[in-house]
């Protein structure tokens, strides 16, 4: 079943919804954010966080182009982790906040799981610069 046009006009409702709520004053409502918090890289590889949607920044260190995409790893000083995207990746020495889910790729050898945490990218920005200027 093709659900496209209910999320359609499920956000043109909601949008519609939150333009008409104003207080009795005329003032906008104040709105909660929903926005994640980034996390450390260090408290990402544990089994029950895969498979859930996660915020992280880092410094990009790396980068490598694949078939259907890109992979780069950023570090943030706690560890470091790859991030899987289908668009170019940023360059190396960027600052990043990136967005997605968490997965876990096996890879059995010698009946050793040498497999590793990765992120599967839905947002990327640029992160928070030091540079005033």
């Amino acid at each position: 079943m093709d659900c496209s046009k209910y999320r359609s006009a499920f956000g043109l409702g909601l949008l519609t919804l939150c333009v008409a709520c104003q207080a009795p004053s005329g003032k906008p409502l104040s709105v909660i954010s929903l926005t994640r918090s980034a996390i450390k890289i260090e408290s990402v590889r544990q089994p029950q966080k895969v498979e859930r949607s996660v915020s992280l920044n880092g410094s990009v260190i790396q980068r490598l182009a694949i078939v259907n995409g890109w992979l780069y790893q950023i570090d943030d000083g706690t560890g470091q982790v790859w991030i899987l995207t289908e668009n170019v990746a940023p360059a190396v020495g960027n600052d990043v906040e990136v967005s997605g889910v968490l997965r876990y790729e096996s890879i059995p050898i010698n009946d050793a799981d040498l497999g590793d945490y990765y992120l599967e990218e839905k947002h990327l920005q640029p992160g928070p610069s030091d540079d005033p200027g």
